[in-house]
């Protein structure tokens, strides 16, 4: 995706009955975090509403909403939500990761005061969505069993998000 396709307002929200199908992605997520440690399915199906933003280093309004995620990831966290954060540059389309836009990563992450979990894209987030965007950041919103149940174009800030995901919980309960 080119560069020119990062995204910031208006808001695009979209039901998204087709792009997450449960199980079927969610039993094949083996990832890892900015740091190394694994990551598997377990890590979106243990809430109730997961938050799973896509976003590049490469993106200005991905970076800049960042720390307005992790005020969300805050907010949130008493109610069963958690914001995990997908850095699409991190890895190439072929799996190989980037050393150097990790690096890059956490240092943006600092600077945001972000310290929510942020994963590379395994293939199975790859295939089920990052091969569907059109825009960074998209945002997706998934129910305990890796259901879409909303998703979400563009960079908001914590305004926005706390009204998006307030809306996104109202169709998980």
């Amino acid at each position: 995706m080119a560069e020119s396709q990062a995204a910031s307002a208006p808001v695009e929200q979209q039901e998204s009955a087709d792009a997450g199908t449960g199980d079927a992605w969610l039993s094949k997520v083996s990832t890892i975090n900015l740091d190394g440690d694994g990551v598997t399915g377990d890590a979106f199906s243990g809430n109730k509403l997961t938050v799973m933003n896509v976003w590049a280093t490469w993106c200005p309004p991905c970076v800049d909403e960042l720390p307005h995620l992790q005020e969300m990831s805050k907010t949130f966290a008493d109610q069963d939500v958690e914001v995990i954060g997908v850095l699409q540059d991190g890895v190439s389309e072929m799996g190989v990761r980037s050393d150097k836009t990790i690096v890059s990563a956490k240092k943006l992450l600092q600077e945001a005061g972000a310290d929510y979990r942020v994963i590379l894209p395994d293939m199975a987030i790859m295939e089920t969505f990052i091969a569907q965007m059109q825009y960074f950041p998209t945002t997706f919103f998934l129910d305990r069993e890796g259901n879409v149940v909303e998703t979400v174009i563009g960079a908001h800030d914590a305004a926005e998000w706390e009204d998006i995901i307030n809306g996104a919980l109202e169709k998980v309960s």
